[in-house]
């Protein structure tokens, strides 16, 4: 994402929550974006990218699973309960993430879509709600990289439309829960960390 957070900001989380340094490679204008998309030998052109040695990976969701094996936030391996948890929260945030995105960069679409909120945006905050009932993490006890990408979604909400939020007191603790997590809050209170704008200057849904 250009100019604001986007997808990269699960990774930065991640990597944060895991005591990684690392380089943040930022890009406030396509420009600058446009000069290094060729030079850096990745196999896809996209970002966010991950670049480790002689790994180089774009794909969100690909950049996540990796870390996530690699730092051991993952849920049991094996086909277990807990691992099918996981690729099914995932995939449902991935689902989310997208469908948000499509909405925010619509350009014909609406200032404050009305029918995206009530139709998809506060049926799927119950629906998590719901999941979160007996559970601490989307996995079960434990922080999985899965959490990093439902913080993102569901902050993200939370900017945008705190009201619909603020109706499900179990997404409020899981969000407080995260929040509290040490790496979080010192990354939080740290000159690095950014919590807006969220996305682009071309989102016709600004949230503000």
């Amino acid at each position: 994402m250009i100019g604001g957070k986007g997808r990269g900001q699960p990774i930065r989380l991640l990597l944060k929550y895991a005591g990684v340094e690392f380089t943040d490679k930022r890009y406030t204008d396509p420009k600058g974006w446009q000069s290094d998309k060729y030079a850096l030998g990745l196999d896809f052109h996209t970002l966010p990218y991950y670049i480790n040695g002689d790994l180089k990976l774009t794909q969100s969701t690909a950049i996540m699973r990796y870390l996530g094996e690699k730092h051991k936030l993952v849920a049991v391996t094996g086909i277990d309960r807990h691992r099918a948890l996981q690729d099914m929260a995932e995939q449902q945030f991935q689902d989310m993430m997208n469908g948000f995105l499509k909405v925010l960069f619509d350009p014909e679409g609406e200032a404050k879509p009305q029918a995206y909120i009530t139709g998809t945006l506060e049926p799927q905050l119950a629906l998590f709600a719901k999941f979160l009932a007996d559970k601490l993490w989307f996995t079960g006890g434990q922080v999985s990289y899965v959490d990093f990408m439902a913080y993102e979604v569901l902050d993200w909400w939370r900017q945008y439309l705190p009201e619909s939020v603020a109706k499900h007191p179990t997404v409020g603790q899981y969000l407080d829960r995260f929040e509290a997590l040490p790496a979080f809050k010192a990354y939080q209170s740290s000159a690095e960390y950014n919590p807006w704008p969220a996305f682009g200057p071309r989102a016709k849904w600004t949230g503000k």
